[in-house]
């Protein structure tokens, strides 16, 4: 945790969609200032202690965050995770996730009219996809190395701006996947921008903030969350009136890490 991060306050969560009662966690900062809200979707291991993390992560940086547990177990393994990814009743979870925004506005610390954003990691990169092309509840997007990937037709109703993020050694979203879910972007003329992180695999971001990994994954975390906060406190609006979103401390570090964009 760098010095200038915010003082934040994290606490359980819980809402309403529907006749659902959807579980979560927020974070957010301990000024009361009113700011940016920001909806995270886990991947694959649900609401687990790195999804924790990085729901006080994204409030350090001055956001409102809502991480809701719209898969509804916490897996401990790969493969009871698999299972739990892939009996998911998607269109149940994007409405779930929907009403997060809903949640967050209803909060002083957003209010009515404030802007919500949506982040996404590997499962919940597609979720991602899906509340932005089905609802309206969110202004801007960021993706991480979607792993459940919508119907190219779903693609044209995208609102909102996109930042994705991916590794050049990811075997669950290969380039090939990239490739083609671009085109479609670009064949409905979305506005969007991506990012490729060299050597790294799937799921590279998705890490605690404490966790110990290889310094160039660090570096490639680090840089990634720093484009990513620029990005919405561009869409999203600053994240407070008397400053803006912090950079995270190894930028000029990760500077000299390689990466190819487009």
């Amino acid at each position: 945790m760098a010095e200038n991060d915010e003082v934040i306050y994290s606490l359980h969560a819980g809402y309403r969609a529907g006749s659902d009662y959807v579980d979560g966690f927020i974070a957010r900062p301990a000024d009361g200032q009113p700011r940016p809200g920001v909806v995270l979707l886990s991947g694959m291991y649900g609401l687990s202690w790195t999804q924790r993390e990085l729901t006080r992560l994204y409030a350090r940086a001055g956001f409102v965050a809502l991480s809701p547990d719209f898969l509804g177990s916490r897996p401990t393994d790969q493969p009871s995770a698999l299972h739990a990814k892939n009996s998911l009743d998607v269109n149940r979870a994007v409405d779930r996730i929907a009403a997060g925004a809903d949640f967050l506005r209803s909060l002083p610390w957003v209010g009515p009219q404030g802007k919500v954003g949506i982040v996404g990691f590997c499962l919940g990169g597609g979720l991602v996809l899906l509340d932005m092309a089905r609802t309206d509840r969110f202004q801007a997007g960021v993706v991480y190395h979607q792993s459940l990937f919508p119907d190219e037709r779903e693609l044209e109703h995208i609102n909102g701006r996109l930042l994705c993020h991916y590794g050049t050694n990811d075997h669950s979203t290969p380039k090939e996947e990239v490739d083609v879910f671009s085109r479609a972007l670009d064949r409905f003329d979305k506005d969007y921008e991506v990012h490729w992180y060299e050597g790294m695999g799937h799921s590279f971001a998705q890490i605690a903030p404490d966790a110990e990994v290889p310094r160039e994954q660090r570096l490639a975390t680090t840089l990634s969350e720093n484009r990513t906060f620029e990005f919405l406190q561009r869409e999203l609006g600053p994240a407070s009136d008397k400053r803006p979103v912090k950079k995270r401390e190894a930028e000029a570090l990760g500077q000299d890490l390689p990466t190819t964009d487009a």
